[in-house]
């Protein structure tokens, strides 16, 4: 056991003990140590706790204590002391599992809400690996797409109130975040864009972009798209017969769309974003394939020459790798993350690339979808709601799933409405959910767990700003009185 870092949780719980006394009126009483070997026990367990989590973070206290052999007062301390010390949370940070946290810091911790608007029905690509791409025998690919009632579209009134309704759920404290994506590609319909980029200028709420890049060929469609604050452009290719392969196959015969293209906007679009002087982030969303993992350095590089801000690599979570990709992807993360402050743009990796992540590990499961609704909401082109993708996404065989729609916008009946309406849905397994739903719905059931218990959201491991908070039960834990002087 690393004995410097049981010396610094020894004083961790000093100060933990420190806290307690200035919340019961004593803040001059300085607390000891009174037991060194309760105190010992307790930093150590509390280490083993960590590096069980680290691995495992969706298990709730009860599981945790059981195999750790600790009791419930023994795991509240444990948690407080992993939220108080910056050793132990970085282990966390360092992990494979840091997407978990990061899911947890700003759904949990910050209380966001994110409404993603799927705005576009169609596409000027056809990439093969896009879940509503068909491919037929004879190689042409067909694309699903919405269908649906045209005066269901949100208008102008329709938007406004959606936007209204973000500006309540600000006010009650929660920050809301706008995302404008692709059921298809956004780009085709930019007057919906501009109605809902009208809106969140108005209000004063971050948007953020996701395109294939392959329509910001205009100076019109440049500068609406750089009304957002962020603009992701999706490539995962950096070779141009991989790319036409990848996007097209046979459809492009016209060679109208290529990566050189795609690679143009992207310089015109930074070039007029440093001229006109706005703070829009430019960056790539990068899908790690088995066919592109040999060329992550060589979009570092590409990036770097754009001018781009970022560039965040996710896994296709579709197929896991062979070993040896696996491997070999892992190793590049290793090596760039040794020589990270060489590199501009920003470099993110997502948890779930390793197979040690949860997303992989804990793949059996069920999720309740309708509880995933108090973070986020999906609203198709017609205006349909649904808390999971699975519900508002075309793929090639179905049209959208309305067992997971929750509710139609109008301008008489916003996402409030549709909120206080909400009914049970049908559980959908953890195979259907990408990342991010995934661990949202595990940490959503955590945490349920760990409250049926006894164990308060004051004392989530993963929230770290709570550790100068103390739990109205705090003062009275047994385990705490034992190991550090408590006046009261």
């Amino acid at each position: 056991m690393d004995t410097e870092l049981t010396n610094k949780l020894s004083n961790e719980l000093r100060e933990l003990g420190g806290l307690v006394n200035s919340q019961l009126g004593y803040p001059d009483v300085h607390p000891a140590i009174r037991d060194s070997n309760i105190c010992s026990k307790l930093t150590e367990k509390t280490i083993q706790v960590v590096d069980f989590l680290v691995n495992a973070p969706h298990a709730p206290a009860k599981i945790v204590a059981q195999k750790m052999g600790m009791s419930r007062e023994e795991i509240k301390l444990a948690y407080k002391l992993i939220q108080a010390s910056p050793e132990l949370t970085e282990r966390f940070r360092s992990s494979p599992n840091n997407d978990y946290l990061n899911i947890v810091r700003h759904y949990f911790n910050t209380e966001m809400y994110v409404v993603v608007f799927f705005v576009g029905m169609s596409c000027p690509g056809r990439c093969i690996y896009c879940p509503n791409v068909t491919v037929r025998p004879d190689g042409s690919r067909f694309l699903s797409v919405y269908r649906g009632r045209k005066d269901t579209i949100p208008g102008a009134k329709t938007i406004a109130r959606v936007f209204d309704d973000l500006d309540s759920i600000r006010l009650g404290g929660v920050l809301p975040l706008v995302k404008i994506s692709g059921g298809l590609e956004p780009l085709t319909d930019p007057e919906t864009m501009s109605l809902i980029l009208d809106e969140a200028e108005e209000k004063g709420i971050r948007v953020k972009l996701f395109t294939n890049g392959l329509l910001l060929n205009t100076p019109e469609r440049r500068r609406l798209a750089l009304r957002a604050s962020d603009i992701r452009i999706s490539l995962n290719v950096l070779d141009e017969h991989k790319y036409d392969h990848i996007m097209f196959g046979k459809q492009n015969a016209t060679g109208e769309y290529s990566l050189t293209t795609v690679l143009s906007n992207i310089g015109h679009m930074v070039n007029e974003r440093d001229r006109l002087g706005l703070n829009s982030k430019i960056g790539l969303n990068t899908i790690v394939l088995e066919e592109n993992h040999k060329d992550i350095v060589a979009f570092t590089g590409l990036a770097k020459n754009l001018g781009l801000d970022f560039i965040d690599f996710k896994p296709n979570y579709f197929q896991q790798y062979s070993p040896e990709t696996q491997a070999a992807v892992c190793d590049t993360i290793t090596r760039l993350h040794h020589d990270w402050t060489r590199y501009h743009p920003d470099l993110f990796f997502a948890g779930s690339l390793f197979k040690e992540n949860v997303f992989w590990t804990h793949r059996e499961g069920v999720c309740h979808p309708h509880k995933q609704a108090r973070f986020k909401m999906f609203i198709t082109p017609f205006g349909k709601c649904s808390p999971v993708h699975h519900g508002a996404f075309p793929s090639s065989d179905r049209e959208v799933d309305e067992r997971y729609t929750v509710g139609q916008l109008l301008p008489s009946h916003g996402l409030i409405d549709v909120l206080n309406e909400l009914q049970p849905l049908p559980d959908i397994e953890f195979d259907k959910l990408n990342p991010f739903e995934h661990m949202l719905a595990l940490e959503i059931d955590r945490e349920e767990q760990d409250l049926s218990w006894g164990i308060p959201p004051d004392y989530n491991p993963y929230n770290f700003p709570m550790a100068t908070s103390v739990p109205p039960d705090f003062p009275a834990n047994p385990v705490l009185k034992q190991i550090v002087t408590i006046r009261g």
